[in-house]
C-alpha cells in the first residue's frame, strides 16, 4: 500500500435527507470550488462502494463529494484517503421537517402527494406503515449501517454505531455551529483551505428562534396519539442519537479552546451575510 502521506484525502459527505445536507454542501462547495463534486446519479452509488472507488479515481480533480447514497463500507484505495462526513438529527424533529419538505415540492410522488393532501398526523400514519419507504422509521441507522432498507434491526444499529464510532467528528443538526467547528479542527491537517462557515440553506423558517427542545415538544403535542408509534418506529434511530450526543459532547469538552474557535466561525459567518 502507498506510504499514507503520499495519499490523496477526498472527503465524503454522507448527506442524509433533511440533515442540514446542504448547508454542508453550500460550505463545502465555497470552500473547495472546482473541487467538490454534488453528487446525483443516486442509482449508480446506492450499495456500490466498487462504483464509489472508480469515479473518484477516474475523477482526480476531486476533494471532496456529496451523496445522498453513500455506500458504506466505504471501499479501501491503495491512493485515496477516504474521510467521511455524516451529521445526524433527533427523529422526532426531523419528522415534521421531512413533512414540510415533501409539502412544498413541485414533484409529484406517493410522499409528495400525501403530504400536500393531509396535515401532519394523516402523513405519519401514512409513513409508519411497512409498505412505505422507511423515511421516518430509524431512517439514520439504516442508511449509515449500509444495508437499506433492510429490517431496522440490531444488526443494523451495530454498524451504524462502529461507523460513528470509527469517525473523527461527526456532526449533529441541532448543534450545527460546533459541529462546524469539531469538522474543521479534526480534517485541517488534510484540507488546510477549509471553511466551512455557512449561510443556512434549505430553512423551513429561518425566523424560528426556539429551541430544538421547543421544537421538538411542539412536534410531539402534533403528533398526538402518534408519538409512541413514532418512538416504537425509531428505537435504533433514538438510541444512535443518543449514543452520538454523548460522543460529541465528550468531544467539544476535549476540544482545545473551543469557544474561542466558535466564536471565531461566527465572525467568518456573520461576514457571509448570516444571521
Amino acid at each position: 500500500m502507498s506510504d499514507a502521506k503520499a495519499m490523496r484525502p477526498v472527503l465524503l459527505h454522507a448527506h442524509l435527507f433533511k440533515n442540514a445536507g446542504t448547508t454542508l454542501d453550500w460550505s463545502l462547495a465555497r470552500s473547495f470550488s472546482t473541487g467538490f463534486c454534488d453528487h446525483r446519479d443516486d442509482a449508480s452509488m446506492r450499495g456500490n462502494p466498487q462504483y464509489l472507488a472508480e469515479y473518484l479515481m477516474d475523477n482526480q480533480q476531486i476533494r471532496a463529494l456529496s451523496s445522498h447514497w453513500m455506500p458504506f463500507p466505504l471501499p479501501e484505495l491503495d491512493s485515496v484517503q477516504l474521510r467521511p462526513l455524516v451529521i445526524l438529527r433527533h427523529p422526532i424533529e426531523r419528522i415534521l421537517s421531512v413533512y414540510e419538505f415533501e409539502r412544498r415540492q413541485a414533484v409529484d410522488h406517493p410522499g409528495t402527494q400525501k403530504a400536500r393532501d393531509g396535515d401532519l398526523q394523516s402523513y405519519v400514519r401514512w409513513r409508519l406503515e411497512e409498505s412505505t419507504g422507511p423515511v421516518i422509521r430509524n431512517y439514520q441507522t439504516r442508511m449509515l449501517s449500509g444495508i437499506y432498507p433492510g429490517t431496522g434491526d440490531s444488526h443494523q444499529f451495530e454498524c451504524a454505531a462502529q461507523l460513528l464510532e470509527a469517525l473523527p467528528a461527526f456532526g449533529i443538526v441541532e448543534r450545527y455551529r460546533e459541529s462546524a467547528v469539531l469538522f474543521e479542527q479534526a480534517l485541517k491537517s488534510d484540507f488546510t483551505e477549509i471553511d466551512l462557515s455557512f449561510q443556512r440553506q434549505n430553512v423551513r423558517d429561518a425566523s424560528d428562534r426556539r429551541s430544538p427542545e421547543e421544537r421538538r415538544a411542539s412536534v410531539e403535542q402534533e403528533l398526538g396519539e402518534l408519538l409512541e408509534p413514532v418512538r416504537s418506529a425509531n428505537s435504533l434511530d433514538l438510541a444512535l442519537y443518543e449514543l452520538a450526543c454523548e460522543r460529541f459532547d465528550s468531544d467539544w469538552q476535549n476540544l482545545a479552546n473551543a469557544e474561542a474557535l466558535l466564536h471565531e466561525l461566527d465572525a467568518r459567518c456573520q461576514q457571509l451575510g448570516a444571521p
